[in-house]
């Protein structure tokens, strides 16, 4: 099993009135990202802004799953969408062009 939120990227955050803070969701690109991942753990620590603080991936929670039966169809839809992609060259179809707009998968 792997972490993985809907954006399919690391999120950040802290906890205990800004005492601790955490990276989840890396999706399996832990060990390329984690370097990235402390030093803006460490600058939400200190309260720095930093360039890094200010991304909008650093910033901005992803949208939770959706609840079963939902995340079921999705995932399904998904899928079936991404190998038509791939048997068509590429080219998506709407369900995939949606959900970078939508702050869900790759493109968001």
């Amino acid at each position: 099993m792997i972490d993985t939120c809907t954006r399919f990227a690391a999120f950040y955050g802290t906890a205990y009135a800004g005492r601790a803070a955490y990276a989840l969701g890396y999706t399996g690109l832990g060990v390329a990202a984690s370097r990235f991942g402390a030093q803006v753990l460490l600058d939400r620590l200190d309260g720095a802004d930093a360039e890094r603080t200010r991304l909008r991936m650093v910033r901005e929670r992803p949208l939770p799953f959706p609840p079963e039966p939902l995340r079921w169809a999705g995932v399904r839809l998904t899928a079936w969408s991404l190998g038509r992609a791939d048997a068509r060259g590429g080219r998506r179809n709407a369900w995939l062009r949606a959900l970078g707009p939508a702050g869900l998968g790759f493109d968001s």
